[in-house]
């Protein structure tokens, strides 16, 4: 109501709780209210369809600006698990695989979260895990659909897509994320699009 009050939704897209749409839209007939979006962001006003959207947004607003690692972390100490964009579901590998119980994956993509940048021998993460190469391999799979190698793939892949947003080079944003060069990003993207 505020930034309708004030002007700010004259002429943008918007959202708020789906019991008060209505409202808002005879309220402030220059808005275009987005119906049953969890947030509309139009140029720099950002909407939410109540205190959960909210979160929402904030997750969203944390990895535009700091990658969706720092955004995985921000939801683990909320204790959110999954976070949606303003129109479809959670695409995010850090964020869709985080859903199940079992512990002992949690702390092995703690692990691989952390050092995603570097070389993880499957012996590195038994041993942190606490059990054999093979239960890790069996215990991961069965808890995020992926083996170890893939979640970090996948983590790879996701901040090298948020660094090429952002203006980095395929070459800087390959070296960033722990590829040796551009080629083998460029090669698992494709991978990751036909698939």
């Amino acid at each position: 109501d505020a930034l309708g009050r004030a002007g700010l939704l004259d002429g943008r897209r918007c959202t708020t709780h789906h019991t008060v749409q209505d409202e808002l839209a005879r309220l402030y007939p220059r808005a275009s209210v987005a119906r049953d979006a969890l947030y509309v962001e139009d140029d720099r006003i950002v909407t939410s369809a109540g205190v959960a959207g909210g979160i929402d947004v904030a997750l969203h607003l944390v990895t535009t600006r700091h990658g969706p690692y720092a955004a995985g972390q921000v939801a683990r100490a909320m204790l959110v698990h999954a976070h949606r964009d303003g129109t479809a579901e959670q695409v995010s590998p850090l964020l869709r695989r985080r859903s199940h119980v079992d512990e002992t994956v949690h702390r092995i993509q703690d692990l691989i979260e952390t050092r995603f940048t570097e070389r993880l021998p499957l012996s590195l993460l038994a041993g942190a895990a606490g059990c054999s190469e093979r239960t890790v391999t069996r215990l991961f799979r069965r808890a995020t659909g992926l083996t170890p190698l893939a979640y970090q793939t996948a983590l790879r892949l996701e901040r090298a897509e948020h660094l090429l947003g952002r203006g980095a080079t395929a070459e800087v944003a390959a070296r960033e994320v722990g590829f040796a060069d551009a080629r083998m990003l460029r090669r698992l993207r494709t991978r990751a699009t036909a698939s």
